[in-house]
């Protein structure tokens, strides 16, 4: 196990989270660790998971969600962390042939073939809306209002692109993780909408309360 991560670390998130099931925990975790640039230490909480998991099949499913939630937190903080945060986690399977076999097999999520740019514009729009509730007209206005070219890449690239995307990582547990990564970056705007948009995706308070304070610890318990 990675020499960051001590055995009462993880005791506590499993104690303070004990809300949410043990892959959306993990995820939550891995999307603060990356948010809060703690990269080096991602392989082992995977491991972690990956350990407690039997078959081939599951273990895949872990990992694809992996991916993909580092991949949709990298409009909330920056590709290079994910990047980084995909090569720590990739260095898993690179020594498991059965794993990489298994992933191999997953098709790209995003290819140009997949969907038209009115369609991504459309599937963006409807989560944003999800999202935001009866505030995503006003919030979409202040978008457009700072920069009309924002408020489009926000609506299409981030909602549409990247969060949209739930076939692997639902809207609630994607909000859950957008929870993990906001809160190492002290943006308490943010992290307020997308925890009210983790209730409105389904998400209990119970569920909320633990992704902030698994993040929040990640974020004190600092190697």
């Amino acid at each position: 196990m990675d020499e960051h991560i001590q055995a009462d670390e993880l005791k506590s998130w499993d104690n303070e989270a004990q809300a949410l099931d043990d892959n959306v925990r993990h995820l939550v975790a891995i999307s603060a660790m990356a948010s809060a640039n703690r990269t080096s230490s991602i392989a082992s909480v995977a491991r972690r998971r990956l350990d407690q998991l039997v078959q081939t099949s599951e273990k895949a499913v872990f990992i694809q969600q992996s991916r993909e939630a580092i991949l949709k937190m990298s409009c909330l903080m920056g590709t290079p962390k994910s990047i980084n945060a995909l090569t720590s986690l990739m260095s898993l399977v690179g020594s498991d042939s059965d794993l990489a076999q298994e992933l191999a097999k997953v098709p790209a999520l995003r290819s140009q073939e997949n969907y038209s740019y009115n369609q991504m514009r459309a599937r963006g729009q409807d989560l944003f809306d999800g999202i935001y509730g009866r505030h995503a007209v006003t919030v979409e206005g202040k978008l457009r209002g700072l920069y009309p070219d924002l408020a489009e890449v926000v609506m299409v690239d981030c909602y549409g692109r990247l969060l949209g995307e739930t076939r692997y990582l639902d809207g609630r547990d994607t909000e859950l993780c957008a929870i993990g990564s906001l809160v190492p970056q002290d943006v308490p705007s943010q992290l307020k909408s997308h925890c009210l948009g983790a209730a409105r995706m389904g998400a209990t308070e119970d569920m909320v309360q633990a992704a902030l304070r698994l993040a929040k610890l990640i974020c004190t318990k600092r190697p």
